[in-house]
C-alpha cells in the first residue's frame, strides 16, 4: 500500500474516535506546505488504455473518456461489493487512476469539458463519482494544490460516500420525498463512512475526517456534529460543495435535477454561510456561471451549449450553437467564443428537455 507521511496537523477541538472515545483537542487539518512523501512507486506508472485510461494523445474523443470512467466505476463496483459484505479494500487502484490524471497536462479540464453534462445511465451513488473526481480535482488544482494533496484529495472524492453503501436500498431508491425517519437513517452515512475508513488511517489519516464531515457547513448547520469554519477539513468542504452541486444538476430518484446555472447560483448565493469564500470564489472560477453542458439561449435567438468556460469574464463562455432562430439544426460556424463578439451574448438558460425535443423532432 502507498504510505504517506504526516500529511495531516493535529492540535484544538475534539473529534470522536469509532468507539465513542475523543481523539484530540483539535481535528486534524492537511497540511499545505509542501511535505517529502514516499509515493515514487506510483511516479514512473502508466495504465493502459485497455486498464480504462486515456492515453496522452493529441484529442481524445467521447469514447475514450469513458474508458477513464470505466476504470472509476469498476474499482467502486468492487469496493461497494466490499463494504457491503464487511470486507476490506485495496486501495492502490484508486491511486493508480488518481496520479494517471494528475500526470497528464491537461487531462481533467479534457475530462471534465467531455462527461461532466452526461446523463448518468448506471446506479445514482457510483456513477456520478467520475464527475465528482474530476470536479474535485479541478478545484485542488485551481487552489494550487501539490501532487501529493491532490491525490489525498482525489482519494478522498472517490471514497467520501463509502457509507452510503449500506444504507437500505428501498431508500437508496425510494422515489418522492424521503419521511423523517428515512432522512434520520441517510445521515447516518457519515458516521459508517468513518467507521469504514478508519482502519486506513495510518497511511491516510485524513480519509475518514472527509467522510465524517463532508456535510459540515461553515455556519455551523451542517451534520453530524455542526462544526463551523476552520474545524471542518478543507478536504471535506471541496468535496461537500461538489457533492451539492453535482446533485443539483442530475436527476435523482426522490428530486429532479436543476438546470446547471440556477445551481451555480444557488450556490454562490450561500457564500459564507453553507461553503466558504475561499472556496466558493475558486468553484466559480472553475465551474464557472454557466459550467460546461450547460444549455443557453443567446440574444440572436439561437440555442446552444456551453463547451469552454471563461474565468476572467464568466458571463462570457464559449457556445457550440446547436438550433438557430427557426429552430434548425446548425452544422456550420457554429461555434461562438462570447468573449469576443461583444454584441452577442447570453439572455437566458435552456433546459434540457426543450433540447431533446428539439433534437427528437428532427
Amino acid at each position: 500500500m502507498v504510505r504517506y507521511f504526516d500529511v495531516i496537523k493535529s492540535g484544538g477541538a475534539k473529534e470522536e474516535e469509532p468507539d465513542g472515545s475523543k481523539k484530540s483537542e483539535k481535528p486534524e487539518r492537511p497540511e499545505r506546505r509542501s511535505r517529502a512523501v514516499r509515493f515514487s512507486d506510483l511516479e514512473d506508472r502508466r495504465l493502459s488504455i485497455d486498464e480504462g485510461i486515456v492515453a496522452p494523445k493529441t484529442k481524445r474523443d467521447i469514447e475514450q473518456i469513458k474508458k477513464f470512467s470505466l476504470a472509476v466505476l469498476n474499482y467502486i463496483k468492487e469496493v461497494k461489493i466490499r463494504v457491503v459484505d464487511n470486507k476490506s479494500f485495496e486501495i492502490e487502484p484508486a491511486l493508480n487512476i488518481i496520479n494517471e490524471i494528475i500526470n497528464i497536462p491537461d487531462l481533467i479540464k479534457e475530462i471534465y469539458q467531455s462527461s461532466v453534462h452526461l446523463d448518468y445511465e448506471e446506479e445514482y451513488l457510483i456513477s456520478r463519482l467520475p464527475n465528482i473526481l474530476v470536479c474535485v480535482l479541478k478545484i485542488g488544482q485551481s487552489m494550487g494544490y501539490s501532487k501529493t494533496e491532490l491525490l489525498e484529495l482525489g482519494l478522498s472524492a472517490l471514497l467520501y460516500d463509502v457509507g452510503m453503501f449500506v444504507v437500505p436500498e428501498n431508500i437508496i431508491k425510494k422515489e418522492g420525498k424521503l419521511n423523517d425517519y428515512e432522512v434520520s437513517l441517510v445521515r447516518k452515512h457519515v458516521e459508517m463512512g468513518r467507521d469504514i475508513l478508519f482502519p486506513l488511517r495510518n497511511d491516510h489519516p485524513w480519509l475518514h475526517r472527509v467522510a465524517y464531515e463532508h456535510h459540515e457547513r461553515e455556519n455551523g448547520q451542517g451534520y453530524p456534529r455542526g462544526l463551523k469554519g476552520d474545524e471542518i477539513c478543507e478536504y471535506a468542504k471541496i468535496v461537500g460543495i461538489i457533492d451539492v452541486y453535482d446533485a443539483m444538476i442530475h436527476n435523482r430518484p426522490h428530486r429532479k435535477a436543476m438546470m446547471q446555472h440556477m445551481s451555480v447560483r444557488e450556490l454562490i448565493g450561500s457564500k459564507n454561510l453553507f461553503f466558504s469564500s475561499k472556496i466558493i470564489k475558486v468553484f466559480i472560477k472553475e465551474i464557472s456561471i454557466y459550467p460546461v453542458g450547460s444549455y443557453v439561449r443567446l440574444n440572436t435567438k439561437a440555442t446552444g451549449v456551453v463547451i469552454d468556460t471563461n474565468e476572467k469574464n464568466p458571463m462570457r463562455p464559449v457556445v457550440e450553437l446547436l438550433f438557430d432562430v427557426n429552430g434548425n439544426a446548425v452544422t456550420e460556424n457554429n461555434i461562438v467564443k462570447l468573449d469576443e463578439n461583444q454584441l452577442i451574448y447570453i439572455v437566458d438558460s435552456v433546459p434540457k428537455e426543450e433540447i431533446t425535443s428539439k433534437t427528437n423532432s428532427l
